[in-house]
């Protein structure tokens, strides 16, 4: 492969920055700055500011002020960090679903600064700490400069990743700049419940589940509410995601408690139907294990309702910092904590049956979406295990047992061989997978873990939805800049891996915590460009702007036996961007993936 320099964080320092992130964005101001204001007093304009220049927006919880914040291109934008939109989940909300926020009627509220992201272990780094806070439920609005309660731009509400584990909004990390440089929309970021603190169940009423997505879905419900005083469109809300971000988008599409909270769906490289997304079957036992590794005495003969009350006595760092030790092999699976079908007596269910069930029947929200993935996607996994020469040992060994857990598939010979057939170059028993196998590992994760669902997903869509209303649209980023998260992945080692899972994040947000800057007249900032504005475009359309000849896809009253739609692949070719056309029906992957879904 080609070896290339790249000038990034490496995963050491990557820690520090994420500690950052916790502990250095709770600094600054109280959070409440006292003022005179009596219930519904008037929305000041945008013109209208706090001393310093400061903005200020009144919704019908009390007024916020804000803080200016620089653009790229030379403008600034407002920003409005750190808004409640539920009560701290702490003490008995804690497995409980999220509360709205109370009103601040006689107070300002200090939204100058970010509050801590959701506590969580990132397993995906090396030697993680628990970072984070439990008191986490806060939002982001990123508005013009020229915006008012009249200006009714569209609104992006992007979700992050992080395989319902880890990830925050934070600006260090899902920079608003380049949306905001365009002026064409406004930005809202969330976080939400991690791990076992957002989807522990007991698979009953004490603990039904699902509270990350519950979180989510409150803080659409704020946006519903109180976008139009921030400048906008109610009625033009998108939601987007990455990952495990773009799983909670194609849930929100199919759960009945986020109907009518958005209008379109953006899913940047995940769905529902990813393997990592597959309901927990058995909540109980996994709740009782959870128990068992923080010393909860008699976890195995608790009630639902015993567990509940004994896990909320115990320390929220010493809960997420334990779960680990329930892995089945390294930090496999990565998604232990999920989604789950809530039983049937659950007060305000979330998810009411599996979602392959719900997505292959139409049981789901019709709106216009767009499908995304990169080349290398499973280079997540990949890479770190292939760069361990312990963990790459452990599966040459023991690959039979291994690979299921990886792939969340159950244990069988027909498994391993054809995997080896298809992807490895027919391995031997004695040598099932050899380190020049990488590329081939590469691919079998990313067809498996996200490629295969995504275009499955599409696929199942266009059979069963009405398309010239609620369309669906696919790309695929091919497009090589000079920072790539395989270097994270690789643990420092910035050789050439190609695209891989994050990649397109670099052109939708500046990431300040993980890579520099792109210099001036950079030709990456061309894709900037061209993928901000493809996504904004989406978000006011409701379809992707065809930047290359396209077939839509579209259902004429027949099920297709292929995937009837034309991916738009961006690449790059020398310093500039180009758009073409991919055949997306590859079927030889659909009929070998058919088998193990």
């Amino acid at each position: 492969m080609v070896r290339t320099r790249q000038t990034m964080i490496v995963p050491s320092l990557l820690l520090f920055v994420m500690h950052c992130v916790v502990s250095c964005t709770s600094s600054g101001s109280p959070l409440l700055v006292r003022a005179a204001l009596e219930p519904n007093t008037a929305c000041a304009s945008a013109d209208e500011v706090e001393a310093g220049g400061a903005p200020r927006v009144c919704i019908d919880d009390g007024c916020l002020v804000g803080t200016l914040r620089d653009g790229m291109a030379g403008d600034q934008f407002e920003a409005f960090l750190g808004i409640p939109f539920a009560q701290p989940p702490v003490g008995e909300l804690r497995f409980a679903d999220p509360l709205p926020n109370g009103p601040w009627y006689e107070q300002l509220y200090n939204a100058s600064y970010e509050r801590d992201m959701c506590l969580q272990r990132n397993d995906l780094l090396p030697n993680p700490p628990v970072t984070g806070s439990e008191d986490c439920l806060y939002l982001n609005v990123y508005r013009p400069k020229e915006c008012d309660d009249r200006t009714n731009l569209p609104v992006i509400v992007y979700i992050h990743g992080g395989g319902f584990f880890s990830g925050t909004a934070s600006s260090l990390i899902v920079g608003p700049e380049y949306i905001l440089d365009t002026k064409r929309a406004i930005l809202v970021t969330v976080q939400y419940r991690l791990g076992v603190l957002g989807f522990l169940s007991t698979g009953d009423t004490a603990a039904p589940g699902n509270f990350g997505l519950k979180d989510q879905t409150l803080a659409l419900r704020w946006v519903k509410r109180n976008i139009r005083r921030f400048g906008g469109n109610e009625q033009l809300i998108t939601i987007v995601g990455q990952s495990a971000g773009a799983t909670s988008v194609h849930m929100h599409m199919i759960s009945p408690l986020s109907r009518g909270l958005f209008e379109r769906a953006i899913m940047m490289s995940g769905n529902s139907l990813v393997p990592w997304n597959i309901p927990t079957k058995d909540p109980l036992a996994l709740a009782r294990s959870t128990a068992m590794v923080v010393d909860v005495m008699g976890a195995d003969r608790l009630s639902g309702k015993q567990l509940v009350a004994a896990l909320r006595d115990i320390p929220g760092e010493k809960l997420v910092g334990n779960v680990h030790k329930l892995k089945l092999w390294s930090v496999d699976p990565l998604t232990l904590f999920r989604p789950v079908v809530e039983p049937k007596d659950s007060p305000n269910p979330f998810l009411t049956e599996e979602p392959k069930v719900s997505w292959r029947n139409g049981n789901y929200q019709q709106v216009p979406y767009l499908a995304g993935f990169v080349p290398n996607e499973g280079a997540i996994r990949a890479l770190s295990i292939f760069k361990d020469a312990t963990l790459f040992g452990e599966l040459q060994r023991n690959f039979s047992t291994i690979l299921p857990i990886l792939l969340e598939q159950p244990p069988s010979k027909a498994l391993t061989e054809k995997m080896r057939t298809r992807f490895l170059n027919d391995t031997t028993d004695d040598e099932p997978v050899r380190q020049d196998n990488l590329q081939g590992f590469v691919d079998l994760y990313s067809e498996a873990a996200f490629i295969y669902p995504v275009q499955l997903g599409v696929r199942q869509y266009i059979t069963a939805a009405d398309t010239d209303r609620a369309p669906a649209s696919v790309y695929k980023l091919s497009y090589k800049g000079r920072y790539s998260y395989s270097a994270i992945y690789a643990g420092g080692d910035t050789s050439d891996y190609g695209v891989v899972h994050c990649d397109d994040l670099n052109y939708l947000f500046r990431q300040p915590a993980i890579f520099p800057d792109y210099p001036a007249g950079a030709p990456e900032l061309k894709m900037v460009d061209t993928f901000v504005n493809f996504f904004i475009d989406f978000a006011i359309n409701g379809r992707a702007t065809p930047l290359a000849p396209v077939r839509e896809c579209r259902n004429e009253n027949q099920v297709y036996q292929s995937l009837d739609c034309d991916v738009q692949e961006f690449v790059r070719v020398g310093d500039d961007v180009q758009v073409k056309v991919l055949n997306a029906r590859n079927e030889e992957m659909f009929a070998f993936w058919k088998d193990f879904y």
